[in-house]
C-alpha cells in the first residue's frame, strides 16, 4: 500500500511539477513563445539605459539611484527584515509563497527569541501602522502548501493579530503558484529574493557555513534595496493587491535616496498571461534578462539555482560555450544535490551541458555539503545543503537575485520577481562573498585572483577534497563544494533524520 501511494505521488509530481519534460507539447511550445525576447527588442530612445539590451523594455524601467545590499543566508536576511519591520513608521507590505506565523526571525545563539516570532513582531507593528500581507492561496492536496494549510495559517495570524490585513491570492492556475517573495517598509527599503517567512519544506533560517543541524541546511540569498527601485517593489504589491481585493488606495510614500547611491537596478518579473488585469499579455522580464545577459558573457557565467530545467537557458549556455571557445571562458553551476521534485530534470540538463563541454573544462557543476561530528563508529556525518537561492553573476558586471527558478514555471507560468543590476562593483562583491563561503576561504584571499584561475584551481581542488572525505566517511570538510552527482544520491534525507532520532533514544 505504501509503495503504491509513493508511486502515485511520484506520478503526480512528474505530471504537474516537472513541466519541462512531462507536459504536452503544446504547453512546451507556449513556454517557448513566452520566452522569446523579440517583443522587447527596441528600447525607448534617449534614455540612459536605451543602448543596453539587458535592461527589460516591457516592465518597470531601470532606476539609477539605488543602494543594493546582498544578504547571504537566512540569518543576515531575516535580521535585516526584522530590523526594518520593527522600525516601520507608516506601513509594511509582505508578498510570499507561504507563511508560517510562528517563524522565528531572530535567533540569538541559534535559539528562537521570544521577541522575534513573526506573529508577535507583526502584532506589535500592526498596532501602530498598517500591515498588509498577500500570500498564494495554495495547491491541491498532494503538494505544499495546500489550500487548507494556507487558510489555517491565515486564520491563526488573524486570530492572534486581528489588525493585520492578510489576503490569499487565488488567481494562479492549477499546478502553478504565486512565488514572489518581497517585503517593503515605508517605501524606503525593500527586500526581494528566495526567502519566504516559513519553515515549510525546510527552515530558511541558517547561518553562513551551514553547520550540521536537525533538518537540512539551507542556502539562500536576498537583496535589500534602498532608493528608486524600492518603489517598484511596492508598485508590484499595490498592483497585485488591487487585482485580488479591488483596493487601490494603499498608503504610499516616495522612496528616499542619497545622491551618492549609484547602483543601477531594475525590478523584473514573470507574470503569466491572463492572470492579472494589469498585465493581460503577461510579463517575462526575468527570461529576457537571463537570455540577453548570457548572450553578452565573455569570461564566466556563475549560476546558483534550485532548478535548471529550462531548455532555453541550457541552449543559451551551450551557445555561450561555442561562442567563447577560446580557452579562458567558464560556466559554474551550483545546484542542490537532491532537488525537491526535480533531481531527474536537473540531471538531464547537467548531462547536456557536460556533453556540450566535451571534456574541455569549460562547464563545472557542484552541490553544497556540510559535515561535522555525529554518533557512529567513525564520528562524522555529511549532508547536502539545500541550494534554494536564485542568483546569477556574469563577468563581474551583471547580476540578478530573486525568486525565479530556471524552469518553465519560473520564467513563464508562475508569478516571480527578481532584481537585476548592471553594477561591476556590486557583482564582484557578491561573487567574492558567495565563493568565500562555498570554498571555505575569505574575501580578502580571493579578491586578488582571477575568476577563471579560481574556477580551474581552488574550486576543483576543494571539491576533490570534499569528495574524498565524504567517500571515506570521516574527516573535517575544508569547504562546502562537491562535484554534482548525476543519478541517485546514496541516503535519503528522511532516512538520515530517522537514523539520527533513533541514535538518540
Amino acid at each position: 500500500m505504501a509503495s503504491s501511494l509513493s508511486n502515485l505521488a511520484r506520478y503526480f509530481a512528474r505530471r504537474f511539477f516537472r513541466q519541462d519534460r512531462f507536459v504536452p507539447g503544446r504547453f512546451r511550445r507556449r513556454h517557448r513563445r513566452y520566452l522569446r525576447v523579440r517583443k522587447y527588442r527596441y528600447a525607448p530612445k534617449g534614455r540612459w539605459w536605451s543602448d543596453d539590451r539587458r535592461w527589460f523594455w516591457g516592465g518597470c524601467p531601470p532606476r539609477a539611484r539605488n543602494q543594493l545590499t546582498p544578504l547571504i543566508d537566512g540569518q543576515a536576511a531575516f535580521e535585516a527584515m526584522l530590523k526594518a519591520i520593527n522600525e516601520a513608521e507608516h506601513y509594511v507590505y509582505i508578498t510570499g509563497w507561504a507563511l508560517t506565523p510562528a517563524f522565528a526571525l531572530d535567533r540569538p545563539e541559534m535559539l528562537p527569541s521570544a521577541d522575534g516570532l513573526l506573529i508577535d513582531v507583526l502584532k506589535r507593528v500592526s498596532e501602530r501602522v498598517p500591515v498588509k500581507i498577500l500570500v498564494w492561496a495554495g495547491a491541491v492536496a498532494l503538494f505544499q502548501p495546500t489550500k487548507r494549510m494556507t487558510a489555517e495559517a491565515r486564520e491563526v495570524l488573524l486570530q492572534m493579530a486581528p489588525a493585520i490585513d492578510c489576503r490569499l491570492d487565488h488567481t494562479a492556475r492549477p499546478t502553478h503558484s504565486h512565488h514572489q517573495k518581497a517585503v517593503v517598509v515605508d517605501g524606503r527599503i525593500g527586500f526581494v529574493g528566495g526567502l519566504d517567512l516559513t519553515t515549510l519544506e525546510g527552515d530558511r533560517w541558517d547561518v553562513p557555513g551551514h553547520p550540521l543541524r536537525f533538518g537540512r541546511g539551507w542556502h539562500d540569498v536576498a537583496l535589500a534595496i534602498r532608493g528608486e527601485a524600492a518603489a517598484d517593489l511596492e508598485a508590484n504589491f499595490a498592483q497585485r493587491w488591487a487585482a485580488v481585493t479591488g483596493e487601490r488606495d494603499l498608503p504610499r510614500r516616495d522612496p528616499e535616496f542619497d545622491p551618492a547611491w549609484h547602483a543601477p537596478c531594475q525590478i523584473i518579473r514573470t507574470i503569466p498571461r491572463r492572470t492579472y488585469p494589469f498585465a493581460r499579455g503577461g510579463e517575462f522580464g526575468i527570461a529576457h534578462a537571463y537570455q540577453t545577459a548570457i548572450v553578452r558573457a565573455r569570461k564566466f557565467i556563475y549560476l546558483e539555482n534550485q532548478y535548471l530545467w529550462s531548455p532555453e537557458i541550457v541552449e543559451a549556455l551551450i551557445k555561450a560555450m561555442r561562442r567563447n571557445d577560446h580557452g579562458d571562458f567558464r560556466i559554474v553551476l551550483v545546484l542542490p544535490a537532491e532537488a525537491d521534485f526535480g533531481k531527474y530534470d536537473n540531471d538531464k540538463q547537467v548531462e547536456r551541458l557536460r556533453e556540450a563541454d566535451a571534456g574541455r573544462g569549460i562547464f563545472h557543476a557542484y552541490s553544497l555539503y556540510s559535515g561535522g561530528a555525529a554518533a557512529g563508529p567513525l564520528g562524522f556525518s555529511y549532508r547536502p545543503v539545500y541550494v534554494h537561492g536564485k542568483v546569477a553573476i556574469i563577468d563581474d558586471e551583471w547580476y540578478t537575485v530573486g525568486s525565479a527558478n530556471l524552469n518553465g514555471r519560473g520564467l513563464a507560468t508562475d508569478t516571480e520577481m527578481n532584481a537585476q543590476a548592471i553594477d561591476p562593483e556590486g557583482a564582484r562583491n557578491l561573487r567574492l562573498r558567495l565563493w568565500a563561503e562555498h570554498l571555505g576561504s575569505t574575501v580578502d584571499d580571493l579578491a586578488g585572483r582571477d575568476p577563471v584561475e579560481l574556477i580551474d584551481g581552488l574550486w576543483v581542488e576543494c571539491a576533490a577534497k570534499v569528495e574524498e572525505i565524504i567517500d571515506r566517511k570521516w574527516g573535517v570538510l575544508p569547504a562546502l563544494v562537491r562535484p554534482y552527482q548525476v543519478g541517485r544520491v546514496p541516503g535519503a534525507w528522511l532516512l538520515r533524520e530517522l537514523q539520527g532520532l533513533l541514535e538518540g533514544l
